[in-house]
């Protein structure tokens, strides 16, 4: 019997004699479009990253381009040396009060106080700035306790009656007018006054 011959391409799974199978051209096909695919993904990735960074440094270039025509001359004209502990307090005090060294006339008037005695701070209940005054002058009289007394002007007298006690060394009033019976008062600036317990009259 003769052998029967496999026709072009009739071979099991499209296999010809002596060819390739159409499979592994397919599967080698797929892996190349895969690989050009991934190249450009790449390609694209990179792009993108340095259109980022161009952008990003041309925003920083627009900032300091702004802003050193700004901070440059308030560098120089505020040097670099060494910090003032107190500069802070004086700057709240030169802008509030008007005083200078606001500071250092604080804590010269605290240390002739007896620290053993209390200090009254009197602000006004309605003015945020006095109030703020009032905080900032209970810090720079530590060590010495302090009380902070809220007060409108129509109960400011009785308020100071029911404080005066000979526990106490002092009183500020800080954006409030002190009464009138009051004497010997210490002015710091135009809006802080301090009148020692010598001058509060009779206390309790």
């Amino acid at each position: 019997m003769a052998e029967l011959a496999d026709a072009y391409g009739s071979g099991p799974y499209g296999a010809t004699r002596g060819g390739s199978s159409p499979l592994v051209s397919n599967f080698l096909d797929d892996c190349t479009r895969l690989r050009c695919n991934h190249q450009r993904q790449l390609i694209k990735m990179c792009i993108r990253f340095y259109f980022h960074v161009a952008l990003w440094c041309a925003l920083f270039a627009v900032f300091l381009a702004r802003s050193i025509p700004i901070v440059g001359p308030a560098v120089l004209e505020n040097k670099i040396g060494p910090v003032d502990p107190n500069h802070s307090t004086d700057s709240y005090l030169s802008g509030l009060t008007h005083v200078r060294n606001g500071s250092e006339l604080f804590s010269n008037l605290i240390e002739t106080l007896p620290r053993e005695k209390s200090l009254i701070i009197f602000v006004d209940a309605k003015s945020s700035p006095s109030e703020f005054l009032g905080m900032l002058v209970a810090y720079l009289t530590w060590p010495h306790d302090v009380r902070i007394i809220k007060v409108p002007e129509a109960t400011l007298e009785r308020e100071l009656t029911a404080a005066k006690s000979s526990s106490v060394a002092g009183m500020f009033f800080c954006s409030v007018k002190p009464p009138a019976s009051l004497a010997g008062g210490t002015h710091f600036g135009s809006a802080i006054v301090f009148v020692p317990s010598t001058g509060l009259g009779s206390n309790r």
